[in-house]
C-alpha cells in the first residue's frame, strides 16, 4: 500500500489567539480529492474557527502559481464557502462565519453557546451542502492545576536534550462516568529581536510569538473508566525542547475541553494512527471518517471533525530564572557582523508565522 504524509488541519481555540494545530499521519492516496473540515465551537467568546481544505488525490490537477504549474501533496484551502451555526435544528439568523484567510473562517457569536443545547454547523460549497452531526454542549468539566519541570532525555539524535515537561494534576468531576476530556496547549513567548545601535537608542519593537509546543500529542481522559468522583489524575499534556524562546517570559495556555463521546472516539482513532510505528503488526492506515457528511451524497468521505465542547482555560509561565540550563543569545548584536548575517527571526517579528507586536491583555496579570 502506497503511503504519504499529509497535514490535517485541526482547530484549537485558545484564549485570544489561535493557529492551526498540524497533526501528521499516513493516509492512502484516494482517486479523488477529499474535503477536510476541522473546527471547534465552545461556550467561550469568539472567534471560533473552521478550516476547510482538500486532500491530494491521484487525479489532482497541477496548480498554476507565479507563472508555473506545480503539483504537490499538500492540502489546498477551500474558499468562498458559507458556514452557519444551527441551534436545536434551527439556524442562528444573521450569524455566519467569515473567511479571514484562504480556507480559514471565523465566527464571533452575539450570545455565548449554552450547555445542554444541541448545535451543528452547515457548510455550503458551490452546489454541495455539508453538515456536522448535532452535538449537545457538555456541562461537566474537571479542574486543572498546572506545573512544569525541566528534564534531560534522549530525543532523536540528541542523547541529552533539555526539555520542559508540562503537567496537570486534574481534579476529576464530581460524577461517575459519562464525561470525556481532551487538552490542547498553546504557547506564547516574548522574542528578543536584535537591538542595533542607533542615534536615538530606540529598541526594536516587541515580538510576541504564538505556537503549539507539542502538536502531535493527544491527551484524553475517559470518565467511564475512572470511578473516582472528585479524585486526582496526573496528565503530561506537553513536552517542549528548551531553546532561546525561554530567555524571556514564556506562557503555556492550556485548554481543557469537555467533549462528546463521538469526539472522544474520533481523537482516539487519530492518536492510534499518529502513533502507528509502521510495523507489519500495525493496522493499515485508513481515512478516519469524522462527523461531517454531504446531505446529498452519503457515500462521500469527509475527513476531520467539528467539535462542540465546553472549554476551561488556564495559564502558566516560565522566566529565565526557572531554566536550569545555559541559554545562548542567538540574536545578540555583534560589532562587525553584517546585517544580512543575522537570522531572519532576529530582524523581524514577521518572520514567525503567528506573531504580534502587541501584548495580550492577560500578559502581565498572572
Amino acid at each position: 500500500m502506497t503511503k504519504f504524509r499529509i497535514w490535517s488541519l485541526v482547530l484549537l481555540l485558545l484564549g485570544i489567539s489561535s493557529c492551526v494545530d498540524q497533526i501528521s499521519f499516513p493516509l492512502e492516496k484516494a482517486d479523488t480529492e477529499r474535503l477536510i473540515v476541522s473546527g471547534l465551537i465552545t461556550n467561550l467568546e469568539g472567534p471560533h474557527r473552521i478550516y476547510l481544505s482538500r486532500t491530494t488525490a491521484a487525479n489532482r490537477p497541477p496548480l498554476f502559481v507565479n507563472g508555473y504549474y506545480t503539483l504537490n501533496d499538500a492540502p489546498r484551502p477551500v474558499q468562498n464557502a458559507r458556514i452557519t451555526v444551527w441551534r436545536n435544528g434551527q439556524p442562528l439568523l444573521g450569524e455566519a462565519f467569515q473567511e479571514v484567510r484562504p480556507g480559514e473562517y471565523e465566527w464571533n457569536p452575539v450570545e455565548l453557546l449554552e450547555e445542554g443545547v444541541s448545535y451543528f454547523v452547515q457548510i455550503q460549497i458551490g452546489d454541495k451542502t455539508y453538515r456536522s452531526a448535532p452535538q449537545v454542549m457538555p456541562s461537566i468539566s474537571g479542574e486543572d492545576d498546572l506545573s512544569f519541570s525541566f528534564e534531560r532525555a534522549r530525543i532523536a539524535d540528541n542523547p541529552d536534550a533539555a526539555q520542559l515537561i508540562l503537567k496537570t494534576e486534574l481534579t476529576l468531576p464530581q460524577v461517575t462516568g459519562a464525561y470525556y476530556l481532551r487538552w490542547s496547549v498553546e504557547e506564547a513567548y516574548f522574542w528578543d529581536l536584535t537591538f542595533f545601535p542607533n542615534p536615538f537608542n530606540k529598541p526594536p519593537p516587541n515580538c510576541i510569538v504564538f505556537a503549539y509546543p507539542d502538536p502531535e500529542r493527544i491527551s484524553l481522559v475517559n470518565g467511564e473508566v475512572l470511578n473516582r468522583p472528585g479524585g486526582k489524575s496526573t496528565q503530561v499534556i506537553a513536552q517542549r525542547l528548551v531553546d532561546q524562546s525561554f530567555l524571556s517570559r514564556h506562557y503555556f495556555m492550556v485548554n481543557q475541553l469537555s467533549i462528546s463521546k463521538e469526539a472522544f472516539t474520533y481523537w482516539q482513532q487519530v492518536r492510534e494512527v499518529v502513533n502507528n510505528s509502521g510495523s507489519v503488526f500495525d493496522s493499515p492506515p485508513a481515512a478516519i471518517r469524522g462527523n461531517v457528511s454531504n446531505l446529498n451524497d452519503a457515500k462521500e468521505v469527509v475527513l476531520g471533525f467539528v467539535e462542540v465542547a465546553k472549554s476551561s482555560q488556564t495559564r502558566i509561565f516560565t522566566t529565565r530564572g526557572d531554566v536550569p540550563y545555559f541559554l545562548e543569545k542567538t540574536c545578540e548584536y555583534i560589532p562587525g557582523k553584517r546585517y544580512d548575517q543575522y537570522l531572519p527571526t532576529c530582524l523581524s517579528c514577521a518572520a514567525f508565522p503567528n506573531s504580534t507586536e502587541e501584548y495580550p491583555a492577560w500578559w502581565f496579570k498572572d
